[in-house]
């Protein structure tokens, strides 16, 4: 067995250390971007007294974020992963020491800020794909999904200690400290980058001999999860879970704390955590043991109905001890749906086309959260905040249904790992034709 397999690999045996390495340096760079979310927070309320600049702060980076994954996920398919993401991760670090210095200074200017925010988005637009398209780098078939659940973990211990760790270096020392966390997590993760050899990541030459432009790339991005239904009619329902989802958590939970059950802020971190910790456990075992009883069609199904049932209990109940476990088994549901979806995508997907697949369906999912946010006021003025939850639960637990009458669902779901290669080639070859695959 090669040295790289046979060192100790945090859980999860038989997986490559340098994709791990790769994975815990994503790890450091998402725990560095969530520090500077809070700190830009901070720093912009404490110099402006103004939310406004924040929420523009925070919108333009976000959309940038959104807005960079389908029109530059091409880049991981023609050009080589590991550089990219080693260059990226150079643009980062220098992003992040000029927050640090323009902090200490103390040199506020929103168009600075603004400008930096924007890159660092775009630069989590690239990142975000390269997480699950590198992976077949290095893994056999029949080590996605484990990959796969290595990354969720790193992901979500990230989405978790963030938070804390930047509020306390700020309540501790000040924003400089934590744009300082940041500036040293991308250094850490920078070093750990540097030791990949570029050579793995190097892209197969017929992508590049097809002569195809980036926008032809972007387009054919677009073309190929139109032509591959079950991907298409997936991302369809992922828009409607993230109609739901997303103005659940930052709208309707503050107001259901606030004005409903009338509980302190603290209440929204703790069930935020509870979903975080879900999302940890359904990553790291539960989806582990759940796949070795249950087909992923059924796994996916249940993710569904295990959302769908945390919105419905937060409408319907007020018990404190089942909305918190509400939300973890909520997180829990979400890994459920991720994992075997992502595991099938990555494997069917052709290799020259798999990272802005990844990046396509990213951005379609996300599409869906700004209309949320736009139609809960109407909604909460008509039926009030508890019925709104209640409602979109009940949506997201119809689509745990739905997902069934998805064409080739079942079939593609239900295949072992070593079947799926190309396997969307073989089944819907027009989605490709336009490019070459092989």
């Amino acid at each position: 067995m090669p040295a790289y397999f046979s060192a100790n690999t945090w859980g999860f045996p038989g997986t490559d250390r340098r994709l791990l390495k790769i994975q815990f340096s994503f790890f450091l760079m998402i725990l560095g971007g969530r520090c500077n979310q809070l700190a830009v927070a901070w720093w912009a309320l404490q110099e402006t007294g103004s939310a406004l600049y924040f929420a523009n702060l925070v919108a333009i980076s976000i959309a940038t974020e959104v807005l960079a994954k389908p029109l530059l996920g091409w880049l991981g398919d023609k050009y080589n992963k590991i550089l990219i993401i080693k260059l990226a991760s150079s643009i980062s670090l220098l992003t992040a020491l000029l927050m640090v210095a323009l902090s200490a200074i103390g040199s506020f200017n929103p168009w600075t800020v603004g400008a930096l925010m924007m890159i660092s988005g775009a630069i989590a637009g690239v990142r975000d794909p390269l997480q699950a398209s590198i992976i077949p780098l290095f893994a056999d078939e029949d080590k996605v999904s484990l990959a796969l659940r290595s990354k969720s973990v790193m992901s979500s211990l990230s989405n978790l200690l963030g938070p804390a760790l930047a509020s306390g270096l700020i309540y501790g020392f000040g924003t400089t400290f934590a744009f300082a966390a940041e500036f040293i997590s991308i250094l850490v993760a920078g070093v750990l980058i540097a030791t990949i050899p570029n050579y793995i990541g190097t892209t197969d030459q017929g992508e590049k001999a097809s002569g195809l432009s980036g926008f032809s790339m972007i387009y054919s991005g677009f073309k190929v999860i139109y032509g591959v239904k079950v991907e298409f009619y997936l991302a369809i329902i992922a828009m409607m879970i993230n109609f739901a989802l997303f103005p659940f958590f930052t709208i309707l939970l503050p107001l259901y704390v606030k004005d409903v059950i009338q509980f302190p802020v603290t209440y929204i971190g703790l069930l935020d955590s509870c979903f975080g910790l879900g999302i940890l456990a359904g990553s790291y075992k539960i989806i582990g043991w759940l796949s070795d009883r249950i087909p992923r069609d059924m796994c996916v199904s249940t993710g569904f109905a295990l959302l769908g049932c945390n919105l419905v209990v937060v409408g319907t109940v007020s018990s404190a001890f089942m909305v918190p476990a509400a939300f973890f088994f909520g997180g829990v549901g979400l890994m459920l749906i991720n994992i075997p979806t992502s595991a099938v995508r990555l494997l069917a997907t052709p290799k020259l086309h798999r990272n802005r697949t990844f990046a396509t369906v990213s951005f379609l999912s996300a599409a869906a959260s700004p209309l949320g946010s736009f139609a809960m006021n109407p909604l909460i003025d008509r039926w009030g905040v508890l019925t709104t939850i209640t409602l979109l639960g009940v949506m997201v637990l119809l689509l745990s249904m739905l997902v069934f009458l998805v064409p080739d669902f079942r079939t593609f779901m239900r295949s072992q790992d070593t079947q799926l290669n190309n396997a969307y080639l073989d089944k819907y070859p027009k989605a490709f034709a336009s490019a070459a695959t092989k």
